[in-house]
């Protein structure tokens, strides 16, 4: 699954699955009162997590850690 991909499912569906590097990862975002936030599973254990801000932002973030994996 391409960047792109990644990013358009956030943006549109709050949650995707999709493989790196032979891992299985789960993507998912919720809204709260004080912002939205990311987290990032890999197989089953929570391996990030963003801090409130805005859904963009948010996905930026997640674009910054995703560049090391």
């Amino acid at each position: 699954m391409s960047s792109n991909d990644i990013r358009n499912a956030v943006i549109t569906d709050n949650e995707v699955t999709f493989s790196h590097n032979d891992r299985n990862y789960l993507l998912y975002g919720w809204d709260q009162c004080d912002g939205y936030f990311l987290s990032l599973e890999c197989e089953g254990v929570l391996v990030w997590q963003s801090v409130p801000m805005s859904k963009a932002e948010c996905i930026d973030e997640f674009f910054r850690y995703y560049s090391e994996l």
